[in-house]
């Protein structure tokens, strides 16, 4: 049921993302602190459709998050510290939480919206986004995340150094991080036709 629950999540993005405009330019690495900007960036991560009943969260000064935003379909929508928005579904923040607290990522499949594109970062370590070292950067596209999403990742790329972004990899291979990255590319899909 996970599996089509990813699969139907797919094949809606890729259809809404004929109603976002074709991103060329990646996001910039700033995190708006005014909230009608900071709104403004994150609702460039997904679907109207999707960002308009979701929750938006934004950093506060203290290290807390706020919700700008009360959502109603299970989607939390926020501007990473990398300054790149995105919007996760409910198991997606679930598998981001055990990450960041060192755990084991639920057994579960989730879906993270990232149609501005991201600002980069190192395919072999998200910490070490700094040095550059096999670097990867992607335009618009969704994640498949979680410990249940790992039996999907077997037919894809899995190299460290990403030699087509603009075609389906595995991110971060072999950490407990990895995903699916799945490139949308809303101009093929109004014309039809494949670069």
């Amino acid at each position: 049921m996970n599996r089509l629950y990813a699969l139907a999540s797919v094949g809606y993005c890729i259809a809404s993302a004929v109603l976002i405009t074709s991103a060329s330019a990646f996001p910039n690495e700033e995190i708006p602190k005014a909230e009608p900007e900071y709104i403004a960036k994150v609702k460039t991560a997904a679907p109207a459709s999707v960002v308009n009943n979701a929750t938006i969260t934004m950093p506060q000064p203290d290290g807390s998050s706020k919700a700008v935003q009360t959502g109603s379909n299970g989607f939390t929508c926020f501007v990473g510290k990398d300054g790149t928005p995105e919007c996760d579904d409910q198991n997606a923040m679930e598998w981001r939480k055990a990450l960041q607290a060192n755990q084991t990522p639920p057994n579960k499949i989730g879906f993270i919206f990232m149609l501005a594109g991201d600002t980069g970062t190192s395919n072999h370590d998200s910490t070490e986004r700094h040095t550059h070292q096999h670097w990867v950067q992607t335009g618009p596209h969704v994640m498949i995340v979680g410990g249940a999403a790992h039996d999907m990742l077997s037919p894809y790329p899995r190299d460290v150094d990403v030699k087509d972004a603009t075609q389906p990899f595995v991110m971060f291979p072999g950490k407990p991080n990895e995903h699916l990255m799945i490139p949308v590319h809303s101009q093929e899909l109004t014309t039809g036709s494949a670069k």
